[in-house]
Order: C-alpha cells, then structure tokens, then sequence
C-alpha cells in the first residue's frame, strides 16, 4: 500500500501543479475540517473530513492541513493535542507517512498562524472559509473547485486498492447479512450481522444501511430496521464499507422459500439483465444510453412476466410505464463519496453536460474513460404511491392490476455492482468477491 500510496501522491501533486499553471495559482491549502456537535449540547456528530483532504491524506482526524505547493513534497500540518481525555496517535510511523513533510501542532491557532506567516495567498480549500480568510488564505477561487473534482473522476492504483478491499468487506457483510435473513432474523439483526462480518461500526460505514424486509423494500431509501418483524419473504439490503476514506455501495435482494412463485421468477430475471448491463459499458459510452438499455431489459421483464401487458418493450418505456416501477438512475460515480463528485461535469472547467431529454435527472452525464469507477443498479418496485396514480390514467388497462397487488407485499428488487472502467471494457469488482 505505501508503495501505491506514493505514486499516488505523485500523480496528485503533478495534476494539482497543472492547475496552478493554468489558474496562476501559489499553491494549496486543504482543510480536513472541525467538529460538529448537535445543537445545544456537548456530544459531537462522527466527524469526516474534507473529501480533497482524503483525496491526498488518509488522517481521519479534526484540524488538519495538506499544503500543496509547487515543486516541493506535500506538507502535512497535523493537529495533536495534549489531551488525556481521548487518544491521537502519531502520524509519523504510517504506511503513507513518508509521502509528505509533518510538522505537527498542539494547539489549532498555532497552525493557523503557521499558515498566515508562512502561505499567505495560498488558495483554501475547506469548510472554514471565514478563519481562511482571517488568515490572508484566499477562498473560493475561481476555477479550482471544478478541476479539482474533475480529477477525482480518474481513480489512481492505490484508489483502486482501497475501493477493492471496501468491496471485500462488504461483501463479508452481505454474505453474514443473506445467512441471517434465512435463519429468520429481523431487519435489526440482519443490520447487526452485516456490521460483525464486514468488522464496521455504524459511524464508519459510508452510508446508512437499507436493510429491508418484504413492503418495505419499495422505500428507495428506507432507514428504518424493525427488531419485531422477523421471518421475511424478502430482503433487500443495500450497503457498503469505509476504507481508507473510500466506499463500496453493494445492494442484494433475497427471496425466501415463503415468497411467491411469481416473485422469485422475477427476481431471477433481474439478475440476469442486471449482469448483462454490468458488461455493457465501452469507453465512450454515456451513462444515459445505459439507463436506456436499463429500462428496455426492465420493460422486457415486466412484459414477460404479465406485470405489463398489450404493449411492447419500447412503446412501455416511451410511454414511462417502467418509470412506475424504476424511478431512479442506473448508477451515479463512486469514491470518497457513495455519490461522488463531478458526475454531470464534462471537462475540467466544470461545464455541465446536457441532461438527456428522456432521463433529466441522472447523477451522470459524462461518456465512460479508462479509471471511471461507478455502480450499476437497476430496481423493479410495487410502490403504491406511484402505481395508484396509473389506476385512473389512460394506460391504466396495461397494468396487470390482480397480479401487481399480489407482489405488493414483497416490496421490491434493486441488485448493484460497483465497476472499474479499463482500456479493456468494464471490470466487475463487485462480483469478484460476492458470488451470488
């Protein structure tokens, strides 16, 4: 990993120095960022920091600063206080230590008087612009934030390292969390499974889990986790892991011997379209056109399966039936965030691509490049709210209404893979270590 971790480094410092060039920039100041607490009380929320800041340094810590400067090693200013009250370890014996100078601080106005003397007119980036400001950083530059997201698009080695071993302890979660819906367990304790297997504590995961049991699988982002509803016909759980600052985001749905014949016929189609859409990807290929092949496999199933009925694959897609059952995008951008950065940017100036007229409201607009890495997720729900609206329209004879009302109860399916695109077309890491 150290080895990964300083070429890196390497490629982060030569591209950052391109935007210094092109934006007659000093250098860089990167803030991880200060604590939160909940309002009127002591007790602070679980802290992460910057996402630039865990672009260049895995310190998961408050009052940190990497200083980019041209020509030189990154400089890191880390915060650690003379505090019994809770523990800092040290920054100087880590696998990605020897990538940056250290000085360190024991007090925070300390480091912010080193930046004033020492980086006045450097450009800042973090949430504490006002104390930047105070300090003779320069905020907000103009330019910097889109190129600096532009290149979080394009994951290096050692980024690929850390999204594979979030994929495999997640995938330890998913397998515990599948053994446990068939032993009969409850939301909770499918919830509880998952965090023992993949070694996660609640605030480390990159998300909250969706772990969902028979109806409640047709809530896109349910939080709930019910501990008295146990025995499922279904589950649909929907989770990652935190590596190094970098996520996974793995959903599985699982149907019981208890769900219906109808259910399981469908979800057994799902995940055949689901890992044909995970090899379509090519370089070039828009996200748009996916979600066009996603919806055209969905259209097929529902027909297929008497869901949909009197209509074709194409016609049920134009005329937005599928829209009923899959109301969201294929997939969205993943790395330090589950919805990471620059999705619908089209170059490094941050210029929004057009939204394709047939699905405006895609988290990704850009044409697929060597080191893109993004899910694929396609769903098919019962979701009453959205279904009840077509009992009154002019489409309303080519739902199977008597069969819908059936598959109520079992909620829904969403089945994601997280993808790496290479000069060699889509690698599925997802399914290199979860096999079902």
């Amino acid at each position: 990993m150290r080895t990964l971790f300083t070429k890196h480094i390497q490629v982060l410092q030569t591209k950052t120095e391109e935007i210094f060039k092109e934006l007659s920039l000093d250098g860089l100041v990167i803030g991880s960022g200060t604590a939160h607490y909940y309002f009127e009380d002591d007790q602070g929320g679980p802290f992460r920091p910057n996402h630039h800041f865990n672009h260049w340094c895995p310190l998961r810590s408050e009052e940190n600063f990497v200083v980019v400067r041209p020509g030189q090693k990154p400089l890191l200013l880390a915060f650690i206080p003379d505090d019994f009250w809770h523990e800092h370890k040290a920054v100087d014996d880590l696998f990605w230590s020897t990538s940056f100078e250290i000085k360190t601080f024991a007090k925070v106005e300390a480091i912010w008087q080193y930046l004033n003397e020492n980086f006045s007119d450097f450009s800042y980036h973090g949430p504490e612009k006002e104390k930047a400001q105070e300090n003779n950083l320069v905020v907000d530059t103009e330019g910097l934030l889109s190129r600096l997201n532009w290149n979080r698009s394009f994951k290096t080695d050692y980024e690929v390292a850390c999204l594979e071993e979030a994929t495999r302890l997640a995938a330890d979660g998913h397998t515990a969390a599948k053994a446990a819906f068939e032993m009969g367990e409850s939301e909770l304790g499918i919830h509880h499974a998952y965090l023992v297997s993949s070694r996660m504590k609640d605030q480390d995961l990159p998300y909250e889990s969706i772990v969902c049991l028979n109806e409640k699988g047709a809530y896109l982002h349910y939080r709930d986790k019910r501990d008295n509803v146990r025995d499922g016909k279904v589950l649909l759980i929907d989770a990652g892991c935190n590596f190094n600052g970098y996520a996974s985001d793995i959903t599985r749905t699982s149907a019981s011997d208890k769900a219906p014949a109808e259910f399981k016929k469908i979800l057994a189609d799902m995940e055949v379209m689901q890992k044909s859409l995970c090899e379509m990807p090519h370089l070039g290929m828009n996200m748009a056109d996916l979600h066009w092949e996603s919806h055209m496999g969905l259209a097929k199933i529902l027909i297929d399966n008497k869901i949909l009925k009197g209509v074709d694959a194409e016609e049920a897609v134009k005329l937005g039936l599928t829209h009923d059952f899959y109301p969201h995008g294929i997939g969205h951008m993943l790395g330090v965030f589950v919805h990471d950065v620059a999705g619908r940017q089209i170059n490094p100036q941050g210029d929004s691509g057009e939204p394709d007229p047939r699905f405006p409201k895609l988290r990704s607009l850009k044409n697929f490049e060597v080191g893109h890495y993004f899910t694929i997720e396609p769903g098919l729900y019962f979701i009453e709210m959205l279904l009840d609206k077509r009992k009154e329209s002019d489409h309303a004879d080519k739902y199977n209404w008597t069969l819908i009302n059936k598959l109520k109860p079992c909620g829904g399916i969403r089945i994601e893979d997280n993808i790496l695109m290479t000069e060699n077309g889509p690698r599925n890491v997802t399914r290199e270590y979860l096999s079902f």
